[in-house]
């Protein structure tokens, strides 16, 4: 494995540990992996999910890529700056909170999202799979992520 990017084997691991965790807590997702320009890499789309749940999850993989971090801190700033998605003219940037930046030290290096987890589980399932990963993700100033990751808030 390259330290600084994320490969095939590895993008699919993190879909793997997703999908798995996902089917033992009864939910039915989609998840995607993207590279730091928010191509991807894996994606998967469980059976009987929605379709449209393939789309939300790339495009959040996509929006936490190309912002370096994950979509609920990208919505939280755009309310604090009273902005909206059309100021950054990308049509497919999302606030859907579930995309996590995934970080190689400092440098933003791709990201991994979910959707369709209840209650607010598609950004810990994204989280898992960052973990399985072997990389740390952006924490967006969260106490209770940055535990999770052993780091400090940022």
């Amino acid at each position: 494995m390259i330290d600084s990017q994320i490969t095939l084997e590895v993008a699919q691991r993190a879909v793997a540990v997703i999908l798995k965790s996902a089917k033992v807590n009864g939910y039915c997702i989609a998840v995607a992996v993207a590279d730091a320009n928010g191509d991807f890499i894996a994606f998967a789309r469980m059976d009987d999910s929605y379709l449209r749940w393939g789309r939300n999850a790339r495009r959040k993989a996509y929006t936490s890529a190309i912002m370096g971090r994950d979509t609920q801190a990208f919505y939280d700033e755009l309310q604090q700056r009273k902005r909206t998605l059309l100021d950054y003219g990308d049509p497919e940037f999302t606030t859907l909170p579930g995309g996590v930046a995934v970080y190689s030290g400092k440098r933003c290096i791709g990201a991994v999202a979910v959707t369709g987890a209840v209650r607010g589980n598609d950004h810990a399932l994204a989280l898992e799979g960052v973990k399985a990963m072997g990389f740390t993700a952006e924490v967006s100033g969260r106490a209770d992520l940055a535990a999770l990751f052993g780091g400090e808030p940022s």
